[in-house]
């Protein structure tokens, strides 16, 4: 993955005009610079996204395409300067479930509303969690764990990389659907919850699987399950949690390109259609699978309504948990 913060081509500026409460075209789209918001730090998975898509504008149109990266807060104040930009198309943001769904689901009190601040242009990648024990853990399966689980006489641990997070979320859910009762250990980073698994401090983990992988294949924590409704490519002989009969359980971390609110719609189609189109070339499918992610490609009206239905989805598991808590701990 080609890892460069600007594409330095020189353009003309375009000229924009006013119309009514939106910013529409006047001459070509683009004719200069376009930046990226990256909410997060370099090396991310949503800065490799966000490069990722960089280097396809760039080859499509020939401008250059700067990445700025403005991590803090979970992606909020990344999210705050994209949706306080000028709408003319010019500023995109990358996000996800991590920074657009998570954060107003389980947040109260946040300094925007994510969801009509920013538009969704294209989804263009997804990675799956791990169901991970420590190795010596007498469960092989989903099933035996939850049996080994139910059997314990002390209420089991599980541990995520913080509140909100889409490891607690999806621990949650795996609760609510079996009934079984956990307490929750937030640790700083999914290093130290993995680690604290490895260690036999929790009783499991549901992690994303690119901070997982090297431990599994190293044999410091065994797989049950990935929560996909599909083998991870990565993992092909560690089976779904649907194939071990948690019927309709499918969950993955999703990623995307969004805009700020009032961008002329015809910027968004065309920024849509240029991101899927260039992104299912075979070149860059290539990429997306060589920098850990599974292809997943929708364009912004599929985006849009997946992203409402995702929102809807873990709003009510954060309800049903009990997780919602104020923004900033205020």
């Amino acid at each position: 993955m080609k890892r460069r913060s600007a594409l330095k081509l020189m353009g003309t500026a375009a000229g924009l005009a006013v119309a009514g409460r939106g910013w529409a075209l006047d001459g070509p789209y683009p004719s200069r610079t376009i930046k990226i918001i990256v909410s997060s730090t370099p090396g991310s998975a949503t800065d490799l996204a966000g490069r990722l898509v960089g280097d396809l504008l760039f080859a499509k149109y020939g401008q250059s395409v700067v990445i700025e990266n403005r991590a803090g807060a979970g992606g909020v104040i990344g999210m705050q300067a994209a949706a306080a930009s000028k709408p003319d198309g010019y500023t995109l943001t990358t996000g996800g479930l991590g920074h657009n769904v998570l954060p107003p689901a389980t947040l109260r009190g946040l300094p925007l509303d994510i969801p009509t601040a920013l538009l969704p242009i294209a989804q263009v990648a997804e990675f799956v969690n791990a169901l991970v024990v420590r190795t010596d853990h007498p469960a092989n399966s989903v099933p035996e764990l939850v049996e080994y689980l139910r059997a314990s006489k002390r209420k089991p641990l599980y541990g995520s990389n913080g509140v909100g997070s889409s490891s607690q979320m999806t621990a949650e859910l795996f609760a609510m659907r079996t009934g079984l009762k956990f307490d929750h250990v937030p640790y700083k980073g999914a290093a130290d919850a993995l680690l604290g698994t490895a260690n036999g401090d929790l009783d499991i983990c549901f992690m994303n699987l690119p901070p997982t992988l090297a431990m599994v294949e190293g044999k410091r924590l065994k797989a049950l399950a990935v929560t996909s409704a599909y083998r991870a490519r990565q993992l092909p002989d560690v089976p779904t949690m649907q194939q071990q009969g948690m019927k309709d359980f499918d969950v993955t971390s999703w990623l995307g390109m969004y805009a700020p609110a009032k961008v002329d719609p015809a910027i968004i189609a065309q920024l849509s259609q240029t991101i899927v189109s260039g992104l299912a070339t075979p070149e860059f499918q290539a990429r997306i699978i060589g920098a850990g992610f599974e292809p997943k490609l929708r364009n912004s009206a599929e985006f849009q309504a997946f992203s409402a239905a995702e929102f809807k989805r873990w709003s009510e598991v954060a309800q049903r948990a009990g997780i919602v808590v104020a923004y900033g701990g205020k």
